[in-house]
């Protein structure tokens, strides 16, 4: 049976994804990456760093003895991806959905701005309380720390053409089709960058992952997988 990793995004969880996982489990087996300080790992580690997320990402990896299909929400796609571009041995494809590939100061400034913890536990409760129940007391830190790595992605903007043509393994990139976070601007130009990588839009679905046709994305990446036969 082939194996796929399922990776969370920003703010998220292991637990988001155990819907796609019960979607996907008669066809792969599922590894499912909770990186530290989200989710049940949310009282561990510090900050939040490409490089931590990649190491992590990295000693997954090694506890799977065989070739691995990655399916990366958001952020999940962009760590798969920049760990691809410096070391494609062990991954077979990848396929990613919603991925901010477009990152500069000025976007991370306006990204962060909707991270403030106590704007929205005031003036957004019902999120604040979505957050607590994933990372616990933790939720505050886990925004803040976030806010902070989004601030490093617009200082170092690591997603540059050099890096995404080394990246010769099957791509897929996913796109909501109202993702208001995402361009498909954005998107297209990473993958004319990628040298195998090809663009599909999930159908009346919006950015956060609780509001993605989950059946139509799991058709996507087991369709995708096959081809690969």
């Amino acid at each position: 049976m082939k194996q796929l990793m399922l990776i969370h995004g920003a703010l998220g969880g292991a637990d988001q994804l155990i819907p796609l996982k019960d979607l996907l489990k008669e066809d792969f087996k599922i590894h499912l990456l909770e990186f530290e300080g989200h989710g049940k790992k949310a009282a561990a580690g510090s900050s939040f760093s490409l490089e931590s997320f990649e190491q992590q990402f990295s000693k997954a990896l090694s506890k799977i003895d065989e070739p691995v299909h990655i399916f990366g929400y958001s952020m999940g796609g962009f760590i798969a991806l920049l760990h691809t571009a410096n070391d494609n041995k062990q991954i077979y494809s990848i396929t990613t959905l919603g991925t901010k590939m477009k990152w500069s100061q000025v976007i991370a400034e306006k990204e962060t701005k909707n991270l403030n913890a106590a704007v929205i536990a005031e003036k957004v409760p019902w999120f604040a309380e979505a957050l607590k129940k994933r990372h616990g007391d933790y939720w505050q830190d886990v925004m803040k720390r976030t806010a902070d790595f989004m601030k490093e992605l617009g200082e170092i903007q690591p997603v540059q053409e050099s890096a995404m043509k080394k990246i010769e393994i099957p791509v897929q990139s996913c796109l909501a089709e109202n993702d208001a976070m995402v361009s498909i601007a954005e998107t297209q130009q990473v993958q004319k960058w990628m040298t195998n990588c090809t663009l599909e839009i999930i159908p009346e679905s919006k950015h956060p992952i609780e509001q993605v046709d989950l059946m139509a994305l799991a058709n996507t990446i087991r369709s995708f997988v096959q081809s690969l036969d």
